[in-house]
C-alpha cells in the first residue's frame, strides 16, 4: 500500500506598520510522500566472451557479429521470481521489483526450476521445499560497510543448500535451471537505502522461459501478484509498488 502523509507547516508572521496597521499571515503547505521499500535487481544477458573474441579477430567479422548479436539476443523478460509469498516476472528491460518484507540487509537467492509446497491447511502454505534430484543453487547477498572508504557494497557468495530442504521464507527464488542463471560471487559497490538494489544477475544462452513459466501455472494460485501503479510525467515515468 502506498502511504502518503501530508504535513502542514503554518508559520505565521505578523508585520505591523504604523502607516497601515496591516497584519500579514503567510501560509505554507508542504507535502511529503512516503512509500514502502522495495527489493530490485536486473537480469542481464551474459556475453559469450570466447565467441566474441574469436569473431572480432577476423577481418570484416565485427559488423557481422554486431548484426547477429542484435538478432540472436538472450531474453531477459518474462523470467518468474517469487519472494515472501509474491510472484512477479522480469519486465522488458529485465528488471524485477518486489516489496521488501524483511529488515535484515541480506538476501538469499535460490535458483531452481521447481519447488514443492508444504501445506499447513487448505490454501495456506507452511513453507516450500526443494525437490529431490532437481538442480538448485543458493547464494547469499549481504550488504556490508567499507570502513576505509565509508561506502557500502554487496558481498555475494554461493552457499550450501539447506540440509532439511526447507527454502527460507525470505528467499528470492528464480524459477529457472541454475545452468542458465549466473550469480557472480564477489563484491559490488552500492548505496545504503531502504530500497535494496541487488547486483545484476546474468542469463545464459539456452534458457527455456516458456517451460519454466508453464510449471509455475500449477502453483500460481498460491502466490500473490506484485501490483504496480505507474504515473507518467514529462520525460519520466514513476512506478510504485502497491502492497
Amino acid at each position: 500500500m502506498i502511504m502518503s502523509k501530508i504535513q502542514f507547516v503554518l508559520p505565521v508572521g505578523r508585520y505591523m506598520k504604523k502607516s497601515y496597521g496591516l497584519v500579514v499571515s503567510v501560509l505554507l503547505c508542504c507535502m511529503r510522500v512516503v512509500a514502502d521499500p522495495t527489493i530490485t535487481f536486473f537480469f542481464k544477458s551474459a556475453p559469450d566472451i570466447q565467441k566474441i573474441s574469436q569473431k572480432i579477430r577476423k577481418p570484416g567479422k565485427l559488423a557481422q557479429h554486431t548484426v547477429h548479436g542484435i538478432i540472436q539476443h538472450i531474453p531477459v523478460a518474462g523470467i518468474l521470481v517469487t519472494y515472501a509469498g509474491y510472484v512477479t516476472t522480469s519486465n522488458y528491460n529485465g528488471e524485477v521489483v518486489v516489496p521488501r518484507k524483511h529488515q535484515k540487509e541480506q538476501v538469499t537467492i535460490l535458483v531452481t526450476p521447481e519447488m514443492t509446497p508444504i501445506a499447513l491447511f487448505e490454501n495456506t502454505i507452511l513453507h516450500w521445499q526443494l525437490v529431490p534430484g532437481m538442480p538448485a543453487h543458493m547464494y547469499s547477498c549481504e550488504l556490508k560497510h567499507n570502513e576505509k572508504t565509508g561506502g557500502y557494497y554487496w558481498n555475494t557468495q554461493e552457499v550450501p543448500l539447506p540440509a532439511d530442504k526447507i527454502i527460507p521464507l525470505s528467499a528470492m527464488i528464480i524459477v529457472a535451471d541454475p545452468k542458465n542463471i549466473t550469480v557472480k560471487a564477489g563484491q559490488t559497490v552500492t548505496n545504503e537505502t531502504a530500497n535494496l538494489v541487488l547486483p545484476d544477475i546474468f542469463v545464459e544462452k539456452g534458457i527455456n522461459i516458456v517451460k519454466n513459466d508453464s510449471y509455475m501455472l500449477t502453483v500460481r494460485h498460491l502466490f500473490k501478484p506484485v501490483d504496480t501503479q505507474e504515473k507518467r510525467e514529462p520525460l519520466k515515468m514513476l512506478t510504485h509498488i502497491v502492497d
